[in-house]
């Protein structure tokens, strides 16, 4: 038997403050603070993608609706 859920996502792109910063990857504090923030909220990380230190961070969220 096949249940449907309907799901809502979120997507949070991490980058570090600043026009000129070399480095946008967020320390692994940051991701931290921010995964238990949205896990409060009831989101659940699906997937984190990022392409070296000099590019930002894009983690995708799911929950229900």
């Amino acid at each position: 038997m096949i249940t449907t859920c309907d799901w809502e996502y979120k997507v949070i792109t991490m980058k570090r403050p600043g026009f000129f910063q070399m480095n946008q990857t967020p320390n692994d504090d940051e991701i931290t603070v921010l995964l238990n923030r949205e896990g409060a909220q009831g989101w659940e990380l699906v997937n984190a993608l990022g392409y070296g230190t000099l590019h930002p961070v894009t983690l995708y969220f799911k929950r229900p609706r």
